[in-house]
């Protein structure tokens, strides 16, 4: 009995290449929000900032916003 034998066009390399860069893109945006936790004094399990606590709390809430919109809306697409 003879192997299954898959091909696949060329073109599937770019499909490779944006799951290789998206990964990229989310480690990137982790070290952005974890370097933000650090400036603006916002420490785990705080999700968001709460500006009764916290001065810089909309500075804080932008990037994290940002991390979870590309999360919530880029993985659905993947």
């Amino acid at each position: 009995m003879e192997g299954v034998q898959m091909v696949l066009a060329k073109e599937y390399g770019y499909v490779v290449l944006m799951l290789v860069l998206y990964c990229f893109l989310n480690l990137w945006m982790a070290f952005r929000v974890g370097n933000a936790r650090k400036k603006y004094k916002v420490y785990y399990p705080t999700l968001y900032a709460v500006e009764s606590e916290n001065k810089d709390a909309k500075l804080f809430n932008c990037v994290q916003v940002l991390i979870l919109f590309n999360i919530f809306n880029c993985s659905t697409s993947v």
